[in-house]
């Protein structure tokens, strides 16, 4: 039986559609990044592990399908071509063979746009998914570290837009980088205790935190009172700017201790503030990293 060879080019960025054949999702890969010379596979969403001929998209299959077929049909067209002839005349009976038709059509595709780019920070290599959350397809390795620290380091850049803006827009861009900050905080950390406290949230971080620890789990490890008390001061700002459009309510005077003068006032959030937060939310993103593995 003869075989063909049909080339599956990659997208203009160089990545290559990859699709489960457990789960069926679509995530792509780059060729030549991640680990050499591996053959296998790791579904970035439901972690089913196979080679890499076996990922094969369903439009990857028809095309290819589609290309044995156009090249098949168009050689048998050229070998009944070569038996058309004409009838011949001046004779009582004459058959003539004409040969109409064209080879099976190609089928086409495009690869898709998907969501959320990745450098595996272990293996490098580069991948894309839909959501933001996923395993590496060749190391297996989960990224919701890799992420939450991509946006606090966005939030940094929204930092540095504020102080060359005018004062009413630079005001809201720190507002804007509290909350970034503390929703990258909350996805990360929802995601990371998804398999074992999967309706654990963690825009409450003081309930939150007394729930892992009895577990175990101190997610405030490395940081002393002050900073601890901080956090919670923050956390309770975006509440705020979500629910009270930043003006300070009783409830949020109870619960940091501020000063009852402030009731009734917008509260202060500074870049200094947004910064501190970002740097006390590494410290409780490692420790739940080091205590809590996605499985």
């Amino acid at each position: 039986m003869e075989t063909y060879s049909v080339d599956i080019k990659k997208d203009e960025e160089g990545y290559l559609g990859r699709e489960c054949p457990e789960c069926e999702k679509y995530f792509k890969i780059k060729p030549g990044t991640g680990i050499p010379d591996f053959s296998d596979c790791y579904c970035p969403y439901c972690q089913h592990f196979g080679p890499q001929d076996h990922f094969w998209t369903k439009q990857q299959i028809e095309y290819a399908q589609s290309v044995v077929l156009n090249k098949v049909s168009g050689d048998l067209l050229k070998t009944m071509k070569k038996m058309e002839r004409k009838p011949k005349r001046n004779q009582f009976i004459s058959i003539g063979i004409t040969v109409k038709g064209r080879p099976t059509p190609i089928t086409y595709y495009s690869e898709k746009e998907l969501e959320e780019r990745v450098e595996c920070k272990n293996c490098t290599l580069q991948y894309a998914i839909y959501g933001a959350f996923g395993y590496c397809p060749d190391c297996s390795e989960h990224n919701s570290e890799q992420i939450a620290e991509a946006n606090f380091d966005l939030v940094i850049k929204i930092l540095d837009l504020a102080k060359e803006s005018p004062l009413d827009i630079k005001n809201k861009l720190i507002e804007n980088g509290l909350e970034d900050c503390i929703s990258a905080f909350d996805g990360f950390a929802r995601e990371r205790c998804l398999d074992r406290y999967p309706k654990l949230s963690f825009q409450n971080i003081y309930v939150a935190k007394q729930k892992l620890d009895d577990s175990g789990i101190d997610i405030a490890e490395g940081l002393d009172s002050s900073e601890w008390e901080f956090v919670i001061e923050q956390f309770q700002k975006r509440h705020l700017l979500a629910h009270r459009m930043g003006v300070v309510d009783e409830e949020y005077i109870k619960k940091t201790g501020s000063n009852p003068e402030q009731l009734g006032k917008k509260v202060s959030i500074t870049e200094n503030d947004v910064m501190s937060l970002i740097g006390n939310l590494k410290v409780i993103v490692s420790n739940l990293s080091k205590h809590v593995q996605r499985s």
